[in-house]
């Protein structure tokens, strides 16, 4: 269907009221068509599932639903999305006239009627859509379009402020992005041309021909596969972080993913120098600064994006966990600690590498916190030994009586107080 006539069939989807006698319908959260739609959608998320969603069958179920029974904002979202992954950016400029055309005319008609739950619609496809303007698009072989495409979303952003004020989901920076590069194009500014256009085709096919329910042939694809899972993850766990900064989930599920496929130390020379980059010293003062502000969530969510992406930075696993420290999160600091204790029992003498440029993978902070904390969980415990009484004339030596009295202190008071507590105990 071309463009223009795609416009104007879901426009007309839009106008047609469900009944003559009711434009709307009724809500129909809990009917069988929403449901069959919701579990598409699901596959998504789901561990086991073999197969990928079916957007041709979101597109149709969605627009069966909006057209004879209700005109549902969920449905409006789903629609626009799965005519995306359908006609690429044409059937998203369809989708979009269609949720602006509902919103401006009929807003107090549309179901769900609770002002969040209307939100909620939209954010589900506000990252979504933040995502598709963030990689390469051709903006310049289609200036029409994506003028068009801007001027909706100014539209529908302008709409849900009106209705929803301070709960209306954020579409302007979305909106200025998109002037952006609107801007740029019919400037004559990186025009991607015909090699842009075929690889914004080819990513739009790959996203249906890579499913999840490919098949792996061998090691180089299950190391994609691993990769893929790891993107994917990443907005989830950062969601879970931000709902309750002491789930354990997105701890456990990162750190899973990230040493999964490590099982021995990168290539150094006799000094312990690799060839790996660390984190940028400005990023590594921001968070020290942020840590001190006592911005402890917040940090807590940018830290494991980054160590996400740095299975070696060791640092940024202590600094995580201090975060957890500071939040009071008990559960979640021995999550860390268990997960990077095993990753170090495979990969022994790790802590003692260093990044291309002399900086180590653990600083001596974080090779205390390593030994003090973090190993113990994988080591033969001393228990029984502790339990025996000393033999007559004999004493701990003291480095291990200032450990037994340090250990303590790290968990309640933090590293330094512990480090300290350790040199007085030695200086005695």
């Amino acid at each position: 269907m071309h463009a223009s006539a795609l416009s104007k069939h879901y426009l007309e989807l839009a106008r047609k009221p469900v009944n003559d006698s009711n434009f709307a319908g009724d809500d129909i959260r809990y009917s069988s068509e929403y449901e069959l739609l919701e579990a598409e959608l699901a596959k998504a998320g789901a561990l086991h599932q073999t197969t990928g969603i079916d957007w041709q069958k979101v597109r149709e179920g969605s627009e069966v639903l909006l057209a004879s029974l209700s005109k549902d904002l969920r449905a409006a979202a789903w629609l626009t999305w799965s005519l995306f992954q359908r006609e690429s950016f044409a059937g998203l400029q369809a989708g979009l006239s269609l949720l602006q055309y509902l919103c401006s005319n009929h807003w107090d008609e549309l179901h769900p009627r609770k002002p969040r739950t209307r939100a909620a619609a939209i954010n589900w496809l506000l990252p979504r859509l933040e995502q598709t303007f963030s990689e390469d698009v051709p903006v310049g072989e289609q200036l029409p379009l994506f003028r068009s495409l801007a001027e909706q979303l100014h539209a529908l952003e302008q709409c849900l402020s009106g209705h929803l004020g301070e709960d209306a989901p954020l579409l302007l920076p979305l909106c200025r992005q998109l002037d952006g590069m609107v801007k740029r194009a019919s400037q004559g500014q990186a025009q991607p041309g015909t090699v842009g256009a075929a690889i914004a085709q080819v990513k739009q096919v790959a996203s249906q021909v890579f499913a999840p329910g490919s098949t792996i042939e061998n090691d180089k694809e299950a190391l994609k596969a691993v990769r893929n899972l790891q993107e994917q993850a990443r907005p989830l766990t950062a969601w879970w972080l931000k709902q309750r900064t002491s789930d354990l989930r997105p701890l456990r599920l990162a750190r899973t993913l990230l040493w999964l496929s490590i099982d021995s130390l990168p290539e150094h020379n006799s000094e312990q120098i690799t060839a790996l980059r660390g984190v940028p010293a400005d990023k590594l003062a921001s968070y020290r600064e942020r840590f001190a502000q006592g911005q402890y969530a917040d940090l807590l969510v940018d830290l494991e994006n980054s160590t996400a992406r740095a299975p070696f930075w060791l640092d940024g696993q202590r600094l995580a966990w201090e975060c957890l420290q500071e939040l009071d999160a008990a559960q979640a600091m021995r999550e860390v600690e268990i997960q990077l204790a095993l990753f170090l029992q495979r990969v022994p003498r790790l802590e003692e590498l260093c990044f291309h440029d002399g900086t180590p993978f653990a600083d001596a902070e974080t090779r205390a916190w390593i030994s003090g904390q973090v190993m113990p969980h994988v080591q033969p415990t001393t228990a029984a030994r502790q339990e025996e009484p000393p033999v007559a004339g004999t004493l701990q030596p003291s480095w291990e009586l200032a450990l037994q009295e340090a250990v303590p202190l790290l968990r309640k008071d933090g590293l330094k107080p512990a480090v300290q507590q350790l040199k007085q105990g030695l200086a005695r």
